[in-house]
């Protein structure tokens, strides 16, 4: 299967960190039918705005595209090849991949970590104090690891690949649709960022 051109845009950063969204639009899963998932409104928004206060690059998805950014392979992954590229040839320290939680989950963000990596748990138990703070104080902020399985995540794939620390972030849609919670939300991983 040919896969279309990469539909994203980076933004040029000089700190040692890389920050995603790659599923901000419509993409088709990995499955037999091919179907489409929604996309994950905001997120780029929240990639943009963390990269702009910490000077982190990033790299966002700008249109519906006809692959999962985040679950392809590399080699049919046009994001998920950029992704690497940027990483490796900017020596970035830190990877956080910002995501859309479903509404179906109880909790309010989840950190996703890559479990035979311990520095990725380490950079989820430190973001988490972090998120911690002023209007997101007191919300359920729960770490899990990626499942063990052939799905190659952003996230997994940079930690395992790459050996830097990678964070997939899943942000309930609350957080991210109130302005006052979702500026809360850049700024306390945009001070994390700053203080690492």
């Amino acid at each position: 299967m040919k896969v279309k051109p990469a539909k994203y845009r980076i933004i040029e950063g000089s700190a040692p960190f890389l920050v995603s969204a790659p599923h901000v639009y419509s993409h088709k899963r990995p499955t037999l039918v091919g179907t489409y998932k929604k996309g994950e409104p905001i997120t780029d928004l929240i990639c943009q705005q963390i990269c702009r206060d910490t000077e982190a690059t990033g790299i966002l998805i700008t249109e519906e595209v006809e692959y999962d950014p985040n679950f392809f392979k590399i080699k049919r992954n046009p994001y998920k090849d950029e992704t690497r590229k940027i990483v490796k040839d900017e020596k970035k320290e830190i990877f956080l991949d910002i995501h859309g939680l479903n509404d179906e989950h109880h909790y309010d963000i989840g950190l996703y970590y890559l479990s035979r990596f311990s520095k990725s748990k380490r950079v989820a138990r430190e973001l988490r104090r972090a998120l911690d703070k002023g209007e997101l104080r007191g919300i359920s902020i729960q770490i899990f690891r990626l499942p063990e399985n052939d799905q190659e995540t952003l996230s997994k794939f940079i930690a395992s690949k790459l050996r830097i620390p990678a964070l997939q972030i899943e942000v309930g849609r609350y957080i991210r649709e109130d302005e006052l919670l979702r500026n809360s939300l850049i700024q306390n991983i945009s001070n994390f960022l700053n203080s690492y």
